[in-house]
């Protein structure tokens, strides 16, 4: 039952969380969450929704530290709570009215002090409950809002029913029923979900309906605990290009620690990577997990898919800065199971068995733990060129080719003259110019497309315009060359005294 408030209250957040206004891409998490601690959560399913805080979070998605059966939880916690940054959207598969046991679970319970609590109740569907007092013949069921409220307490991780007027439950036992819901009924093909392309969309592809239900361009995705599974990460890239048909998206994705039985090594994540496609140019792949020093299992995906939205914070949201070499405190070590505890990797060895090939990981450097790794995943040492070298480069590409389209849309159906195609060529050029002002381009022209073809679209009413452009580089590696001379002893005998 909510607290009763009377008069003027504050309330305090561990963490706040700062989100940019102007900022029209979005990052995406695809997973599971425990909306069956919530009351009505079984209406976001499959729905994309906006958080900006992590109150926000709880209140529509529940919350839970098991993340391995509730994955967003892990986005929530890392992005809203811990760094403090957001906003999210968030897709949530996991149906409480599907995904639960075959038949119900039946407590009989005594209310104390007006309060019934059933413990350990994160799997209960909270909107499933019923609670009958009596039994056969006198049976009577109790009426929520009327007889009772019922509330999940995350901290506690208890299902609270509380009387609405004194004596409402009485004092005898109360038979509660509810369904439990179980997280592992979420399949691969549930993630992945459909499209039938007329606007119902689901899972994985419900990511073609992010721009219209939130506002956001779907300019990042994830999905942590599943996106190491191949053909998960087949759906992602399907609902990476072009979605809508117009937007691009760039992805943070994990390769897996096991693969059937077999574990994935430092030696065989290379050959993982390639034989599975995890080598598409639109993403990063981390490798392995980091153990946390709150003792939590962090994937690298979400670390970095934070520690970038921190930096798009501070760059207005265009994304120039990569998320290699950014502190990540959290980090107490890599982890590769428990088998492979106690290993001491250095960032030599994580530069040659995984940065070398495109997999990017977490590193101690620079006297701190750090995100470790900004190559595109189609690069390695032997066909490394200067767009894949840095994700950076393309999440710029990206960025001007959707923020163009999101911004030319009220241009659309209006009479184009010459003034008309010389205002938006300057007005671009304008905004190529703010680029390079701030660093994030070190090149910038645009011009209209007046080659034979363009001329014959334009006459279809087809305007093309042609974005020149060069991203900043990276500084991948600085090297002192230390030399010895002996230039010094020259010095060193003239001001001697003997």
């Amino acid at each position: 039952m909510p607290d009763y408030l009377h008069g003027a209250y504050g309330q305090i957040q561990a963490v706040g969380t700062r989100f940019a206004d102007n900022s029209q891409g979005a990052i995406v998490y695809v997973g599971t969450a425990p909306v069956q601690t919530v009351e009505g959560g079984a209406k976001n399913v499959n729905k994309p929704v906006v958080v900006n805080n992590i109150a926000e979070a709880r209140k529509l998605f529940g919350y839970s530290d098991d993340w391995a059966s509730y994955t967003l939880c892990e986005a929530m916690h890392v992005h809203l709570e811990n760094k403090g940054v957001g906003p999210l959207v968030l897709i949530n598969v996991l149906d409480p009215t599907v995904h639960k046991a075959s038949g119900k679970t039946t407590k009989s319970l005594t209310p104390s002090n007006g309060q019934v609590i059933i413990t350990e109740a994160v799997s209960a569907y909270m909107d499933s409950v019923t609670v009958t007092a009596g039994s056969g013949d006198d049976a009577t069921e109790k009426v929520k809002g009327t007889d009772y409220s019922i509330a999940y307490n995350i901290a506690k991780k208890q299902l609270v029913i509380q009387e609405l007027t004194p004596g409402a439950l009485g004092t005898d036992a109360l038979t509660i029923t509810y369904d439990t819901v179980t997280p592992s009924a979420v399949t691969t093909e549930t993630i992945i979900g459909a499209s039938d392309g007329n606007g119902m969309n689901t899972g994985i592809f419900a990511v073609k309906s992010v721009y219209q239900a939130t506002g956001y361009i779907p300019a990042y995705l994830a999905v942590p605990g599943f996106s190491s599974i191949p053909a998960v990460h087949s759906a992602m890239y399907q609902n990476s290009v072009k979605v809508n048909g117009h937007w691009d998206v760039y992805m943070f994705v994990d390769l897996p620690l096991v693969s059937g039985e077999t574990a994935v090594t430092l030696d065989t994540a290379r050959t993982w990577k390639e034989v599975n496609g995890y080598t598409h140019e639109n993403e990063t792949v981390y490798f392995p997990m980091a153990q946390g020093i709150d003792g939590m299992l962090y994937h690298l995906s979400v670390l970095a898919a934070a520690n970038f939205q921190e930096l798009l914070l501070d760059q207005d949201g265009i994304p120039w800065k990569t998320a290699s070499n950014t502190a990540c405190p959290v980090i107490e070590n890599l982890w590769m199971g428990e088998s492979n505890k106690g290993r001491v990797l250095d960032d030599s060895i994580i530069n040659n068995k995984l940065n070398k090939y495109g997999i990017a990981s977490a590193a101690f450097v620079g006297g701190r733990w750090a995100i470790w790794g900004c190559h595109s995943a189609d690069y390695s040492q032997e066909n490394g060129d200067q767009i894949n070298v840095a994700e950076t480069n393309r999440m710029m590409l990206y960025y001007i080719s959707n923020d163009f389209q999101h911004r030319r849309t009220g241009d659309v159906d209006k009479p184009m003259t010459a003034n008309d195609m010389h205002t938006i060529i300057a007005e671009e050029q304008t905004r190529l110019d703010a680029l390079l002002k701030i660093g994030a381009l070190i090149f910038g022209e645009v011009h209209a497309n007046a080659d034979a073809d363009a001329r014959s679209d334009m006459l279809q009413g087809d305007y093309s315009f042609v974005f020149n452009v060069t991203t900043t580089p990276l500084a991948k590696s600085l090297t002192a060359i230390v030399n010895w001379t002996d230039d010094g002893f020259v010095t060193y005998f003239e001001t001697s005294v003997y």
